[in-house]
């Protein structure tokens, strides 16, 4: 009920906003916030000063104080803007988790995102950003007495998203302080150097990454030094990833851990401390037809692993699962040449935990890929990454890990965009395995703009298993998905 009443709430606010909306509105939720790109120090995206009289010359015949005073308004400082999105999906293959069939439709969401931008002074800003869904899928199928942690993880949600201060000290030095993203790294679809933020993982393969990114609360300073941009970063929020629900549709945990018990292992948040202070440096150069970046951070790991080994006087039931940190040093390149861009980025990455040993591993992580360009209105890419673990154990291999020495990971990519980029449709496969041999997924989708402000998308996303046990084990989650999406 409190999380209805919060919904509620939230729809209320964003009614009433669309009454009041600001002279200009923001079009990209991030437009002029990219990490990688110069940001000059003298202004801030979206908020550019207009002569008080403009268009009114020194002989007007105006008199009246009055009038003269509303012709000296500034433009009004708060800029608001969000969209309002209604998605569904079906499920055309027949597949049950822990007693609950999921084929058929298994979506009907509503969705709202809501942000605004107050410009304090020419040179600081503040952005807030939330949002919020509720599914009617489940109140239709009642009857299917879905698990509580199922239902708190896809019915409904009620978040903030980003929430700042940004603006310069100098004319060189940037500050942002608050929740928010920063990108590390060139690929578009595999994670090598992107460390800093946590990703939802709650319905996997239906999203880019670039949209599954979770802001995370620190402070980052920004330094401008001709052609680089150096960064130092220091991070409060232990905010990790959001994964799919243990027994639920995407997590079929009964299947994949022969002796889990259930409800699953609980999955321990770890605690705002000042031993879970995360660090990171970076720095970017930008030249010519090319650029290079060096990371080194300290943060949470992504990944999950037991406290204690699962063993015959150890039993499942008394272990949780933890997240713990971890170090990483890398370096990410582009190269433009004619229609190709090339990228490549290495991590080397120290304290990696694992579930069937107690030694912290050692792994590095090398991607090679290519953009090319050279078909009108079209891009491919192709993406291969390989992740090496250092000083390997046999039983890695097996339950509860399933990791191989080397992790190899494809992503093929196309893109076409027809009627004068009103209509753009996308290919991606993403696989895993020397000969994709441990499964991954295929998606297909196109959108359309309606009109202004109106965009419809529409695709099918085939699950592929494999030698991988989550693979397998998600293989009949295929479905047919659709939305439209009204912003403002």
């Amino acid at each position: 009920m409190l999380k209805k009443s919060l919904l509620s709430l939230f729809l209320i606010t964003l009614l009433c906003s669309t009454q009041i909306q600001a002279n200009e509105s923001i079009d990209d939720d991030l437009s002029g916030f990219s990490t990688d790109e110069d940001i000059s120090s003298d202004d801030i995206s979206g908020f550019e000063e207009e002569s008080e009289l403009d268009g009114f010359d020194e002989e007007s015949d105006y008199t009246n104080e009055e009038e003269v005073q509303e012709l000296q308004e500034e433009p009004s400082k708060l800029s608001l803007s969000g969209n309002v999105a209604f998605k569904s999906s079906y499920g055309y293959q027949r597949h049950t988790v822990s007693g609950i069939d999921y084929s058929g439709f298994n979506q009907a969401q509503t969705a709202l995102y809501l942000q605004a931008d107050y410009k304090l002074s020419k040179k600081w800003k503040l952005r807030a950003s939330g949002d919020a869904f509720y599914d009617l899928i489940y109140d239709i199928h009642s009857d299917k007495n879905y698990a509580k942690n199922v239902l708190d993880a896809y019915q409904t949600q009620l978040r903030i998203d980003d929430i700042y201060a940004q603006g310069s000290i100098t004319r060189d030095i940037d500050l942002k302080i608050g929740r928010q993203i920063v990108v590390w790294g060139k690929s578009d679809s595999i994670r090598i150097t992107d460390v800093i933020n946590p990703l939802d993982n709650r319905l996997p393969g239906l999203t880019d990454i670039e949209d599954l990114r979770l802001s995370t609360t620190m402070a980052k300073l920004d330094y401008y030094h001709e052609d680089w941009n150096f960064s130092t970063m220091l991070i409060a929020e232990s905010r990790i990833m959001l994964e799919a629900t243990p027994n639920g549709e995407f997590f079929p945990a009964l299947d994949i851990f022969s002796s889990a018990p259930n409800p699953f292992i609980e999955l321990v948040q770890p605690e705002h401390s000042l031993d879970n202070l995360q660090y990171a440096l970076g720095a970017n150069g930008v030249f010519s037809g090319w650029d290079l970046s060096f990371y080194g951070a300290n943060v949470l790991d992504q990944k999950w692993h037991f406290d204690k080994i699962p063993s015959p006087s150890t039993p499942l039931s008394s272990v949780k699962r933890v997240v713990s940190k971890i170090n990483m040093l890398g370096s990410a390149i582009n190269i433009a040449s004619g229609s190709w861009l090339l990228k490549s980025e290495v991590a080397f990455i120290n304290g990696v935990r694992y579930n069937s040993t107690a030694d912290e591993k050692d792994r590095a992580d090398l991607l090679v890929g290519f953009d090319y360009m050279g078909v009108k209105d079209t891009v491919l890419s192709l993406e291969i990454a390989n992740r090496h673990i250092f000083e390997y154990e046999t039983q890695m291999g097996g339950v509860p890990d399933f990791v191989d020495e080397d992790e190899i990971q494809t992503a093929l990519r196309a893109t076409k965009s027809f009627l004068n980029d009103t209509l753009n449709a996308t290919a991606l496969v993403s696989m895993f395995g020397s000969s994709w041999q441990k499964g991954g997924f295929a998606r297909v989708w196109a959108e359309y703009d309606l009109m202004d402000g109106v965009v419809a998308n529409a695709g099918i996303v085939d699950y592929i298993g494999g030698d991988r046990e989550i693979m397998q084990a998600n293989s009949n989650n295929d479905r047919l998905f659709m939305d439209i999406t009204f912003s403002f």
